[in-house]
């Protein structure tokens, strides 16, 4: 089925969500973090962050919502590129629904998603099943940088899948997630989706696709070549995706090229 239009409102708009999910982190989880562009907070979602061995949820993210759309937007890690150097790459079944198969750590760190601090609270999934209950609330878009982007591309399948909602997804620098199976199924069942992938970022190209990984549609290509500095860090950084998307978007400083 073919993706509909890509919008460069709702990637740049998407984008500072993402931003907004760093910076939530950054500075400590604070009680009064607000979401931009006017939005409320409905909830904080919590992860339990495989890449550092300590057994804790932390906060990647969030819920917000205007009077008729709701955003779940999920940052990456720090430690992203020693994960992708010291995972297996084991495609595992995608325990929330009968979708393929998916690779082991995303799965992992996915079933460990919930909207409080432990596992007590509810799967976000439930949270926006409850969110989205009474009607009021008519789309839903979810976004993830690098990591990030793995598991808002799990919680779109699952939240389709399970007849919450048919959402709407941008997410940047994206890697494989799970088999062609996987990735058919979530083409039919997300078909408003958009992958931003920068030609020299290495993310995008692993899991490899010799070891049994698809990448779901749609995609569009960057080229940051002549807006950044040429590194592995800059190539991914979400400043150079949206900067590369909208130069009036500021780069990081250490990648100015």
């Amino acid at each position: 089925m073919p993706s509909p239009p890509f919008s460069l409102a709702d990637a740049l708009q998407l984008g500072q969500f993402v931003q907004a999910a760093y910076e939530l982190f950054a500075t400590g989880d604070p009680p009064d973090f607000a979401p931009p562009q006017g939005y409320s907070l409905v909830s904080k979602v919590y992860a339990d962050d495989i890449t550092d061995g300590l057994p804790d949820l932390k906060v990647f993210g969030f819920i917000a919502r205007s009077d008729t759309d709701a955003v779940v937007a999920i940052r990456g890690t720090e430690g992203v590129f020693e994960w992708i150097k010291d995972v297996f790459f084991v495609l595992v079944p995608f325990p929330f629904l009968d979708a393929g198969r998916t690779e082991q750590g995303f799965t992992d760190f996915y079933s460990s998603f919930h909207t409080g601090p432990d596992n007590t609270q509810p799967r976000v999934v439930d949270a926006l099943r409850e969110l989205l209950a009474d009607g009021s609330i008519q789309s839903l878009r979810i976004t993830g940088h690098s990591l990030g982007a793995a598991l808002a591309t799990l919680l779109a399948i699952d939240v389709a899948g399970n007849k919450v909602i048919t959402p709407r997804v941008y997410t940047f620098a994206s890697p494989r997630v799970g088999d062609k199976i996987f990735a058919g199924t979530y083409d039919d069942l997300v078909p408003d989706s958009w992958r931003n992938a920068n030609l020299h970022d290495i993310v995008p190209h692993l899991p490899p696709s010799l070891a049994g990984y698809a990448h779901v549609d749609a995609e569009l290509p960057l080229n940051s070549d002549d807006k950044a500095r040429h590194n592995i860090q800059c190539w991914h950084t979400l400043a150079t995706y949206l900067n590369t998307l909208d130069p009036g978007v500021p780069l990081d400083p250490n990648c100015q090229p």
